[in-house]
């Protein structure tokens, strides 16, 4: 049977006044989110704070195809609740987020996004990139956001191989870093790479808050999921 070890970490980077990611850390129950807020001060916050209480407390169904109605369910209504708290703002404002969900059982996953925060599976010394960033346009500008216009959130669904690594992580880290130095930490230790990652995007610029969860996919016959955390702020 398979379990994990997770590590994570968030920072407010180099220039940012506050940070307005949020991480879901459901170790036990295999269930992980990166969440960007967008919106500035208070406003990101606020996005970030409602979408991760709301993961935080959904009673989570232990088949993947009701898992996916259950997380998308809490989308759209997050979103909702978004959307009306902005209307009311005086001055309006645009405020939402992004995010990333990565739901585990002991051999299959669930991804589900919106917008730019990404998944890579790091797998055979290889590493791949299991989203698409919701942008377009000139500026690479986001389509899809938690709180603004219409949602339509993406899902895949993921076969878990043990030795996999799986990298959640927000634009501030993978902007300031891309996929070749992402994939010189991933193969080295994960309490290693956890630290390096985000020194090197501090380093780097540190130009936007930047957050990851790194978990490692092992093998136990006396696991049934679960496992060793380690995180830092």
């Amino acid at each position: 049977m398979t379990h994990w070890q997770r590590w994570s970490a968030t920072d407010i980077g180099s220039r940012r006044a506050q940070n307005e990611d949020a991480l879901v850390l459901r170790d036990e129950e295999g269930l992980w989110a990166v969440i960007d807020g967008l919106g500035g001060l208070d406003a990101g916050n606020v996005a970030s704070a409602a979408l991760a209480h709301a993961l935080e407390h959904l009673q989570l169904a232990p088949a993947l195809a009701d898992a996916a109605d259950q997380i998308e369910d809490v989308l759209l209504a997050v979103h909702e609740q978004l959307h009306a708290f902005a209307a009311q703002m005086q001055p309006p404002r645009m405020l939402g987020c992004t995010v990333a969900i990565l739901r585990l059982t002991q051999t299959w996953g669930l991804l589900a996004w919106v917008g730019d925060v990404r998944l890579y599976r790091w797998r055979n010394r290889q590493l791949s990139l299991l989203s698409e960033d919701h942008v377009g346009g000139m500026q690479n500008e986001l389509t899809r956001l938690i709180g603004a216009e219409d949602l339509l959130p993406d899902m895949a669904i993921l076969r878990v191989q043990a030795g996999d690594r799986y990298l959640l992580c927000s634009d501030g880290l993978h902007v300031e870093l891309g996929e070749a130095r992402l994939a010189h930490w991933l193969a080295r230790d994960p309490a290693q790479a956890q630290r390096e990652l985000v020194a090197e995007a501090l380093a780097a610029g540190g130009r936007d808050n930047l957050s990851l969860i790194l978990l490692e996919i092992g093998e136990d016959t006396d696991a049934a999921g679960g496992g060793d955390h380690v995180e830092s702020r």
